[in-house]
Order: structure tokens, then C-alpha cells, then sequence
């Protein structure tokens, strides 16, 4: 009977022992479950878009020789739609105001424009410019356009439809101001038209007056407005 006692004691001691060094073997391995989780970044790019202007003056002009000045666009942007420029006068009353040339002395006296620039629905619809020898007024006016040269980068603003495809005299169109109430597109570069670089495109001026308009200093303030598209 003493050796059976004794050989369950042992069996007992076995068992324990056997449980201490599993339960040291888990404590010292240990048992890890890792689990993944997926992570997305997300970012907007803000739109940038940096617009400035340069502009040669008229000077003295002697009535019955047109004269010619010029404004140049520059664009920067990031904005993949493209972008698009209007142009108004401030002086300019709508609907039929056609003086956005004033006497600086006298606002009621102003140079007569070419009747206002009507853009077309579209860059390849024609609007209402036309050659300078279909002028109003034999040409006594002030008129403006948008150059097929000095450009730079410029090529999808440029809307030869509207603005004739060449400069040359007979071939380039001419327009008068839009009113500020009215103010409309001069040219729309759309999509694809994104570079790093600046686009460069120059409006064109032209005036000539009557010997009869009052002589003095004239100001016609005028505003572009370029737009992302």
C-alpha cells in the first residue's frame, strides 16, 4: 500500500513539474498575434493662378495717323482646366457706351470705340471683329485685338478665329470695348493648356481720331480679369 502511495506522489510530482516547465516555456517564448491595417493619404493641391500685366502708351497722336500700343498678358497657373481673360472698360456704359476714352478735363468728352467686342459661343466661333479697313467711322476710333505673335506659351489662348491668323494689316480683326457690366472673354486656354512656365499673349491697340476731337490728355482705363476654368 506504501508503494502505491508513493508511486501516485511521484506521478503527481511528474505532472507538476511537466506544467511549471510548459508554463515557463510560454512565459519566456511567449504567443503574439500581429494584425495589418491598411492606411490611405489623401491631399488636395490648392489652385494657383499669379496675373500681371505690362503696357506701352500711345503717346502724342496727330489726328489722321493711327496709332498702336500694347498690353501684355502674363498667366502662371496650376489649374489643369485651363483659364480664360475678359476685358472691360470702366468708362464704358452699356448697353451702345462707345467712349472708353476720356478728355481728363472734361468726362463728357470722349474718343468714339469700335462697336463692343461680341466674343463668339466658342474659341472656333467667329465674334464680331473685322479688318481695320471695316472700322466704324472711317477709322476714327479705338479699337483692340488680341496678336497672333508676341506670344509666348500663349498659343491655346490664342482664338484666331476671333482675331484674324495673321497680324498683317487685312487679315487682323479689330473690336471696340466691352462694358464692365458686360465683360467678356478675349481668349480661354482649356484643358491640356497647363505649363509650369508663364503664357505670355499681347492685346493690341489702335486709335486714330477726327481732326475734329478735341485736343488734350485722354485716359482709358480698362480691366483684364483672368479666371480658372
Amino acid at each position: 500500500m506504501q508503494q502505491i502511495i508513493h508511486s501516485h506522489i511521484d506521478d503527481i510530482r511528474s505532472l507538476l513539474a511537466a506544467f511549471t516547465v510548459t508554463a515557463v516555456l510560454f512565459a519566456s517564448g511567449g504567443a503574439y498575434y500581429a494584425y495589418g491595417e491598411a492606411v490611405t493619404l489623401t491631399v488636395t493641391v490648392a489652385q494657383t493662378l499669379t496675373f500681371t500685366t505690362n503696357t506701352n502708351q500711345f503717346g502724342t497722336l496727330t489726328a489722321g495717323s493711327y496709332k498702336i500700343a500694347t498690353t501684355t498678358l502674363s498667366v502662371t497657373t496650376n489649374d489643369t482646366a485651363g483659364w480664360n481673360v475678359t476685358l472691360s472698360g470702366d468708362d464704358v456704359t452699356s448697353p451702345g457706351g462707345n467712349t472708353a476714352c476720356d478728355l481728363d478735363s472734361d468726362a463728357s468728352v470722349g474718343i468714339t470705340d469700335q462697336a463692343q467686342w461680341v466674343n463668339g459661343a466658342a474659341t472656333t466661333t467667329t465674334g464680331n471683329a473685322v479688318a481695320r479697313a471695316s472700322l466704324d467711322s472711317s477709322g476714327d476710333v479705338f479699337a483692340f485685338r488680341v496678336m497672333t505673335a508676341s506670344s509666348s506659351n500663349g498659343a491655346p489662348f490664342l482664338a484666331t478665329t476671333w482675331w484674324g491668323a495673321s497680324d498683317a494689316d487685312g487679315t487682323a480683326k479689330w473690336a471696340g470695348i466691352a462694358s464692365s457690366t458686360v465683360a467678356r472673354q478675349i481668349g480661354n486656354a482649356g484643358t491640356g493648356s497647363y505649363s509650369s512656365s508663364a503664357h505670355l499673349n499681347t492685346v493690341q491697340y489702335y486709335l486714330d481720331v477726327a481732326s475734329s476731337q478735341s485736343q488734350g490728355a485722354y485716359s482709358c482705363p480698362l480691366t483684364f480679369t483672368t479666371t480658372g476654368n
